[in-house]
């Protein structure tokens, strides 16, 4: 059975980037392995990837590894396991540790605890300002290259072209474009932040939307 809505939005998610030079490659994905193997029996594991080095969009190796708490986290974040297999493997010990907001996975930078974490209806709302151009875009293209497609094809290609280009092109573009509204510097916190932050959103919807229909009909 799958989980609950509410249990996956309040999962707790931790990103790993390793620098690994191509000669060590064999060697860590050994010891990756067998460091999942001992995250996978830490309480409240709730699942985690390994993403390879894309060249020109990623260089590190990034492993994701999502638990049911914070308390979890940590539990595993402080266990002898962990520590015993980061001694283990020393040299593969110079990564860049980051929580992220949950939900939408490594979509959003996070801080040092889930306070520093955007809060869930920015997330949402800036997942909608990638979301909807990109979904409308790609409903075009694909129905301009392959008219006659049947419609469980073309759903399929258009969700896999969707998810890809949100992970990897255009969610990075929005979250630094709202940065100031997504994680605010402590003097600029606060209403008007918000409000801003918003307002800005809300218009490039109301534009694309309005662009758009002058486009389809």
């Amino acid at each position: 059975m799958g989980s609950h809505p509410a249990e996956l939005a309040e999962l707790v998610t931790v990103v790993v980037a390793h620098s690994v030079p191509p000669e060590d490659e064999a060697a860590f994905l050994a010891w990756q392995r067998r460091l999942s193997d001992a995250e996978r029996r830490s309480p409240g594991h709730r699942g985690g990837e390994l993403l390879r080095p894309v060249p020109g969009v990623q260089d590190d190796w990034v492993a994701m590894s999502r638990f049911a708490s914070e308390q979890d986290l940590e539990t595993w974040l402080g266990s002898a396991a962990r520590r015993d297999l980061l001694a283990e493997g020393e040299r593969f010990r110079d990564f860049r540790l980051r929580r992220v907001a949950t939900l939408f996975g490594s979509w959003f930078p996070g801080g040092a605890g889930p306070a520093a974490a955007p809060a869930s209806w920015k997330t949402a709302l800036s997942v909608l300002v990638g979301l909807y151009p990109t979904v409308v875009l790609l409903t075009l293209v694909i129905s301009a290259l392959w008219p006659t497609g049947p419609l469980w094809a073309s759903l399929l290609i258009g969700n896999v072209a969707s998810v890809s280009l949100l992970t990897w092109v255009v969610m990075p573009v929005v979250t630094r474009a709202l940065a100031f509204w997504l994680e605010p510097e402590p003097p600029s916190r606060g209403p008007r932040t918000d409000v801003l932050g918003t307002v800005a959103s809300l218009v490039f919807l109301a534009v694309a939307a309005g662009v758009f229909a002058v486009l389809t009909t």
